[in-house]
């Protein structure tokens, strides 16, 4: 979710729903030096979000999650840390980072019980079942979060090998909740509702995770809240109100318009040397095909996402879009 899970979209996610989220992953190691504001950035959020988010960090070394969980406290601005010990991307795991700390379960404890003295906020992890069947590390991993003092367990229901795609072991799941003294969330392969309501009865996870089905799709979060479900096979959008879809995008564009301003002001030694109009409509060309996922018109729009420098760039593409949706409805068969 590196790039995507931003302030605005964040802030999406819980005009639509959810209830609590999570930044960007950010190292410690770079919240710890002086001059790394560029890390720093990636904590930023906005007003709206206060009272609803969580700090994800990564690295591993407990003193320097010590001193950076510190300084996140200070801010005032979040709610709890997370701990990340299941990033399968290697630039994270080379460094003994991300799930490689999923073969140091002692090393786990320590970081949750430094985090949580230095900042005083409640402590989670995100980890994964472990690296394959002959090597399940998730209940090693509980009993190292539990014994430094950690708040929750959050559980990808994949192996590490599998990335973000593949099937769900939701019996594992099941077993590690019943051996659980703390609330364990669950995350993988939930993008409906009937996925999310598959999870949480088999698992009984006392709550869920989502990322990339909520990405140009933040009606994921009501959907799955009210038990919703629709038939997708065109695509996520294809069945939502045009207007609906429009407001949706436009509110994200303008999300992304203020982050920016805000992020140059706050930052203007660092600033990119563009205008704010342009950082934002550079930052929301990954979320705009996404919107239209299913949509006619999506994939011309997509061919030209490099040409996209302005909002108003941005407004005529999804206009655009959205106008051979309209023609595409009106000759549909009902």
């Amino acid at each position: 979710m590196a790039g995507f899970t931003n302030a605005p979209t964040r802030a999406m996610a819980l005009r639509f729903g959810a209830s609590v989220v999570y930044t960007e992953m950010a190292g410690v190691e770079g919240l710890v030096h002086e001059h790394s504001r560029l890390t720093w950035q990636l904590l930023e959020t906005l007003p709206e979000e206060n009272g609803h988010v969580i700090a994800h960090l990564y690295g591993r070394e407990p003193e320097h999650f010590a001193r950076a969980a510190e300084a996140v406290a200070a801010t005032g601005r979040f709610i709890g840390i997370d701990v990340n010990a299941g990033c399968p991307v290697p630039k994270v795991t080379q460094w003994g980072a991300g799930s490689a700390l999923m073969r140091e379960p002692g090393r786990i404890r320590d970081i949750v019980a430094a985090t949580r003295k230095a900042s005083g906020l409640p402590v989670s992890v995100k980890t994964r079942l472990g690296f394959g069947e002959g090597e399940i590390t998730a209940f090693d991993v509980l009993h190292a979060v539990e014994d430094g003092g950690g708040a929750a367990l959050s559980i990808h229901a994949r192996f590490k090998p599998q990335g973000h795609a593949g099937p769900t072991r939701l019996d594992l799941v099941a077993q590690l909740r019943e051996r659980a003294s703390i609330p364990l969330l669950g995350n993988g392969g939930v993008n409906d509702s009937a996925s999310a309501k598959r999870f949480a009865e088999t698992t009984g996870v006392a709550g869920l995770l989502i990322g990339q089905a909520s990405i140009g799709h933040p009606w994921v979060f009501g959907e799955i809240a009210e038990g919703r479900s629709f038939a997708q096979g065109e695509g996520h959008s294809s069945y939502l109100p045009l207007e609906e879809i429009r407001r949706a995008w436009l509110e994200h564009l303008d999300l992304e318009l203020c982050f920016a301003e805000a992020i140059v002001a706050k930052y203007p030694e660092s600033a990119p040397k563009l205008l704010p109009e342009e950082v934002a409509a550079i930052r929301f060309r990954v979320h705009l095909f996404r919107y239209g996922a299913g949509l006619r018109g999506a994939g011309y729009m997509r061919g030209r996402m490099s040409a996209l420098n302005t909002p108003e760039e941005c407004i005529r593409a999804l206009d655009g879009c959205l106008e051979c949706e309209r023609r595409y409805r009106a000759r549909r068969p009902i």
